[in-house]
């Protein structure tokens, strides 16, 4: 079995969730067993593997494999099955409803997003109107936790229920300097007729990836994606099992430099002081792989496993029949990405080609968006630039997209890039580390621009839009030139690992 560890599955998900879920079904389009291991407590987690077309089976997340809950299918919740004293009023909301008894506020029963109006959480009020209690609810009809609150209004306690309503596990925190609660102490309670008692759930996880290992027979395989919550409890486990790190990032800092740099804070313990502790090494492409053989050595293996797996028949859609100046970029918005060198060379094409318009999908720091926003607005490019935010399916939008741009200056490799280039979009791209040069081919599928060169990402832009035939050219190109980021080459890197 091939365990993907990781603190999370969101709603709005990074590239290393999306890396995780192409991989899953990737696995199970050849009948390899795979799950996606996750940490976090979450009540909705199994409503957003189905929103990302994923199965129950492809999941195992901590609370769930303690509560037995793995599997369980449940029922829907409503204020109405609360059973709520019957002298309470319970108010109306789409949101959430207010409950009183008289003139004072008893509850408030909060609605989880998206659905109609099944129960998220109740919040108690003591008389006085202070919190005194959260209810949290899973989304498959039962509560799962109590949550505890001082006067301080901080949270000091919380107690964890299986669908029978008995409690598997405690969790009691502190204050820190700061006035935030910290987790102190983990009760795992009754584990197999015995308590387990934990000072952090950095431990407590740990336990389970052991105790997840043993429930499949041992010796399977477990991928490190997340660093900074999974290098440790993969890296500490006891039992035996292959233990892979996933390099999800470039392994130095922006605004180092990117060859010879310090390692990232995260990577230095594994990668220079407990390399013993690890089968292997695994970097998205092969250029980072070879930086970190001459930077760490050849002592364990080190590849290269793409990360974007694509399909190479997806039906071909011409240029053409797409919208006419649509240029596209997808990830995050962030200044390691340059967005607003990127906002600024749309401006400037489009004064010299009017029929652009540039749609940005994706999330980052409010600050950050609200920034580039203003800068959209400041240089008189509304209805031009379309903040479009975070879409999990895209498929459309790239088969309306005659370009995509990417202006950054570092990663560990741009996924989105690879599905452009499926979709035939062709791709003009600063050449940075790492990942462009292994998909993008000048003439060929796109164009390859030097790092910050705006000048000429500016002139590659125009030059195409203005010539149909070239961009028609390099659309077909994109679809032909899949073969190492395909699904199949990608699983044959599996293989060999």
């Amino acid at each position: 079995m091939f365990f993907f560890v990781n603190q999370y599955l969101l709603s709005n998900n990074s590239s290393i969730e999306h890396a995780e879920m192409k991989r899953l079904k990737l696995f199970k389009d050849h009948n390899v067993p795979a799950k996606l291991v996750t940490q976090s407590f979450d009540s909705i987690i199994h409503a957003t593997l189905s929103r990302f077309g994923l199965s129950d089976d492809q999941l195992v997340n901590m609370y769930d494999f303690f509560a037995g809950t793995t599997d369980y299918k449940g029922h829907v919740l409503h204020v109405s099955d609360l059973n709520l004293p019957i002298e309470y009023q319970v108010g109306t909301g789409n949101n959430y409803q207010e409950v009183k008894d008289g003139d004072r506020l008893v509850c408030i029963v909060y609605f989880t997003g998206g659905t109609v109006g099944l129960v998220n959480h109740v919040d108690w009020f003591d008389v006085t109107g202070n919190l005194t209690l959260r209810q949290q609810f899973d989304l498959r009809g039962f509560k799962a936790v109590d949550q505890f609150f001082g006067q301080d209004g901080r949270m000091s306690y919380e107690r964890y229920y299986r669908p029978d309503k008995t409690i598997y596990m405690e969790r009691y925190y502190v204050k820190s300097v700061q006035d935030t609660p910290i987790n102190s102490l983990n009760v795992l309670q009754n584990y197999n007729g015995k308590d387990y008692y934990f000072d952090s759930e950095e431990e407590l996880f740990q336990f389970f990836l052991d105790e997840l290992n043993r429930a499949n027979g041992e010796n399977n395989v477990f991928i490190a994606d997340r660093p900074a919550i999974a290098i440790q409890p993969v890296q500490n486990m006891q039992t035996k099992a292959k233990k892979y790190l996933w390099i999800a990032m470039n392994h130095v800092n922006d605004g180092d430099n990117l060859k010879t740099g310090p390692l990232n804070a995260m990577l230095q313990g594994p990668l220079i002081n407990d390399l013993d502790k690890w089968d292997g090494v695994i970097t998205m492409t092969q250029a980072q792989a070879d930086m970190l053989k001459k930077r760490i050595g050849e002592d364990k293996p080190i590849v290269a496993i793409n990360a974007v797996p694509v399909k190479t028949n997806l039906q071909r859609v011409p240029m053409s029949a797409r919208q006419r100046g649509s240029l596209i970029y997808v990830g995050r918005l962030g200044e390691d990405k340059q967005i607003s060198k990127l906002i600024k060379i749309f401006g400037r094409v489009q004064k010299k080609y009017p029929a652009t318009h540039l749609t940005l999908y994706g999330y980052g720091n409010p600050d950050d968006v609200k920034r580039y926003e203003k800068q959209v607005e400041d240089a008189q490019l509304g209805g031009l630039v379309t903040f479009a935010g975070y879409q999990p399916n895209l498929e459309q939008a790239y088969n309306s997209a005659q370009l995509f741009v990417d202006t950054s200056r570092i990663d560990g490799q741009p996924l989105a890039m690879g599905e452009a280039l499926s979709h035939g979009v062709p791709v003009v791209t600063y050449d940075y580390l790492y990942g462009p040069a292994e998909m993008v081919q000048s003439d060929v599928n796109g164009e390859l621009i030097p790092l910050n060169n705006a000048k000429k990402m500016e002139k590659a832009i125009l030059n195409l839009l203005q010539n149909p035939q070239l961009l028609q050219k390099l659309s077909t190109g994109a679809y032909d030139s899949l073969d190492n980021i395909s699904n199949l080459h990608t699983w044959k890197q599996w293989v060999a690992l």
